[in-house]
């Protein structure tokens, strides 16, 4: 059989969900199988979209929930580890908020929201906007950037992945 884009070469491949005949050069690996380029789109998918009201809502619940457990991203030198726990935890809210939608914008949410319920527990935000030289003393503690760069990373990956 023929490529469906490409009839000059012949294959023995099809798209895992069009069945359309596709060549190596018009492959594209996925967690399933391989696709064709049109099938292979995540945003087409109804998991990636989300309406204005979800990113709305799974933005009010991520920063709800950072700004709630900000803390665990510095509590110890011993206890870094916890910003695993809280970036979980704002992933959950922030899936369960936009209605388990998972695109680029959701995992952005995510995020941010947690970058920034970690800031708020380290520095008031009112001394922040005051004195924004302020930020700077956040790098000069490395554990604390640590539990925030955990807590970024387990954040976003929990709605990337799980």
């Amino acid at each position: 059989m023929q490529c469906a884009r490409h009839p000059q070469v012949e294959t023995f491949v099809r798209c895992g969900k069009c069945d359309q005949p596709i060549c190596p050069s018009c492959m594209i690996a996925g967690p399933v199988g391989v696709r064709c380029r049109d099938c292979s789109r995540q945003n087409l998918d109804a998991i990636m979209r989300g309406s204005p009201r979800q990113y709305l809502l799974a933005a009010v619940w991520a920063f709800g929930s950072a700004l709630l457990l900000g803390w665990l991203t510095h509590v110890s030198f011993f206890w870094f580890w916890l910003g695993g726990v809280y970036g979980y935890a704002v992933g959950e809210a922030t899936l369960r908020g936009g209605g388990r939608k998972r695109g680029l914008a959701m995992q952005i949410i995510a995020g941010v929201a947690a970058a920034a319920g970690s800031v708020a527990w380290t520095m008031p935000p009112a001394v922040l906007l005051a004195r924004p030289e302020v930020l700077v003393s956040l790098l000069t503690n490395p554990w604390t950037l640590v539990g925030l760069g955990i807590g970024v990373v387990f954040s976003v990956m929990h709605v990337r992945y799980i």
